[in-house]
């Protein structure tokens, strides 16, 4: 088997686990990163890690020490802060195949994740990283880009990009809070946006807030002491926060879908620089990682694909990857627009809802596996190596 030359654009987390995935096939991987790694290591945020997350980080052989580094939760409380209703999740609530598992899922914090693909990139002999692309593509089988929402290569490729703006911003910060029960995440729907609280210790949590574009410009221009008292007031009662720890973020929202590249069928958009969805359920990363998972799979099995396939790589992965895509973009924008206002008429059917999901746990299993399981059936008894 003939082992493939190939070039990864950006090394976020994305980037980083897509270069080492493909290294394990003894791919040569060129990484193109103009930031240092001390810079990659910036970002102050969490990501949740959801089920099917945790089976591709063992394939990678990496699930030991990012578990190691990583905080998991047992219980999941999903609340209708509206009409006082509330859901819990545990995990007898999860799916057969995951019932070996004491966590429902797992937090690990952006600079844990990249220290340890730092070090696993400039370790290994298939991958050399670069700071300044001065390479030929035609030196290379394929190209892929994971440079992030905003992707110039998304942009020099002229790839058709198809984008909605919500009307929420979020805000993202680091929160000491007391009273939670341990290892406890929560998913509240507010009228004006969710609110999640990922636990990253037993009392340190990653607050990701959802308001109007007014609302969340309002509160970047206050106090942090104001500002712990306004998400005083948005929190279940027996929650008290204490002290915001680090720095405050803030961004914008979309939904996003590319088109598959059909000027170049060996030039693909991986990760956030190919599609995007609200942040609501802990999915950004999951969807990411799972782009990887499918182009190790098929580069490991492309002397096995027909001809056809060889010729449209692109549009076989994106056909491979776009049901996916696309239920977490409905699923996700159902779960804003449906649980996230005061349309009073369809309270009754919120109401519904929870109480399906408590009295009926065949209901409740399968609504939590879109959010912790992959759509598409993977055989992980496969390695990737």
């Amino acid at each position: 088997m003939i082992k493939k030359n190939i070039k990864v654009i950006g090394s976020g987390p994305t980037g980083s686990l897509l270069a080492l995935a493909l290294a394990l096939n003894e791919c040569n991987v060129t990484l193109i990163e103009p930031l240092s790694d001390s810079k990659l290591l910036e970002k102050d945020k969490g990501y949740a890690v959801t089920q099917c997350t945790r089976k591709i980080f063992e394939e990678l052989g990496l699930w030991n020490v990012i578990q190691k580094n990583s905080f998991g939760f047992t219980s999941l409380s999903i609340i209708d802060d509206v009409l006082s209703q509330s859901v819990l999740i545990r995990n007898n609530d999860l799916k057969r195949l995951n019932n070996d598992q004491t966590d429902i899922g797992w937090v690990v914090e952006h600079k844990d994740l990249m220290k340890l693909l730092i070090n696993k990139i400039n370790n290994n002999e298939f991958i050399k990283k670069l700071n300044y692309d001065s390479t030929d593509d035609a030196d290379f089988d394929f190209i892929f880009a994971s440079d992030g929402k905003e992707s110039s290569t998304r942009k020099k490729w002229q790839i058709k990009y198809f984008r909605s703006l919500y009307k929420q911003k979020c805000i993202s910060f680091k929160a000491i809070l007391n009273g939670s029960p341990p290892k406890r995440a929560y998913e509240i729907f507010k009228s004006e946006g969710p609110l999640a609280l990922l636990p990253l210790s037993n009392n340190i949590y990653q607050i990701i807030w959802f308001s109007s574009e007014s609302d969340t410009k309002a509160k970047l221009k206050i106090s942090t002491k104001k500002l712990l008292k306004k998400l005083r007031d948005e929190l279940p009662d027996n929650i008290v926060p204490e002290k915001i720890v680090g720095n405050i973020s803030s961004f914008s929202l979309s939904k996003a879908f590319a088109l598959p590249n059909l000027k170049n069928f060996k030039s693909i958009l991986v990760g956030d620089s190919a599609h995007s969805f609200h942040p609501v359920g802990g999915q950004g990363l999951n969807s990411c990682i799972r782009d990887v998972y499918e182009l190790s799979l098929m580069i490991n099995n492309y002397e096995y694909l027909s001809d056809i396939n060889r010729k449209y790589f692109s549009l076989r992965y994106f056909l491979n990857r776009s049901l996916d895509i696309i239920s977490l973009i409905l699923f996700t924008d159902f779960l804003v627009t449906f649980f996230s206002n005061k349309i009073i008429i369809l309270y009754p059917f919120r109401y519904l809802i929870f109480f399906v999901m408590k009295k009926v746990p065949f209901i409740r299993i399968h609504i939590f596996s879109v959010m912790t399981d992959s759509i598409k059936k993977y055989n992980f008894k496969n390695k990737i190596n």
